[in-house]
Order: C-alpha cells, then structure tokens, then sequence
C-alpha cells in the first residue's frame, strides 16, 4: 500500500484508544462530536476523516513513546490523612 493514503480502520482506532486510554466517549468530548461518530467507526459503519485519523495516530504514538518515561515514584501510593 505504499503511496496510498487510507483513513483508519476500526481495529486500528480500538488500539488507539487503548494505547491512549479513552473511551469513546472521552474521544467524542475532544473532537466536539456526538459519540454515536466514534462507535460507527469502532463498529465499521463509517471511517474517521483522514484529518481526524492522523490526529489520533500522532496520540497514540505519542502515549507509546511516552509510556517508559512515565514516573513510578508514586506507583501503588495513595493519601493517608
């Protein structure tokens, strides 16, 4: 498929969402649009406008190179009063 440019496919978008740790929700909050958008793409009745598709790419990649930089200084602790 080189030099093809394609939208993204539900399965795609699901581990994007993963990755990112949204829910459909969350992501219909940040794009402004009505979440029965996100699941018809989830459910692959409709296909993200590529704009939209390479903004959620760039997220998810970002979250994945970001992942091993994550603080563990507060793993598992939690506010005693």
């Amino acid at each position: 498929m080189s030099g093809v440019l394609r939208t993204m496919t539900a399965d795609e978008l699901d581990i994007a969402l993963h990755d990112i740790r949204w829910t459909p929700d969350i992501l219909a909050r940040a794009l402004e649009c009505d979440v029965t958008l996100i699941h018809a793409w989830l459910d692959g009745n409709a296909e993200p406008p590529m704009k939209t598709a390479i903004w959620i790419r760039q997220l998810a990649e970002n979250h994945r190179a970001f992942e091993n930089l994550k603080p563990k200084t507060v793993k598992g602790k939690k506010f005693v009063i």
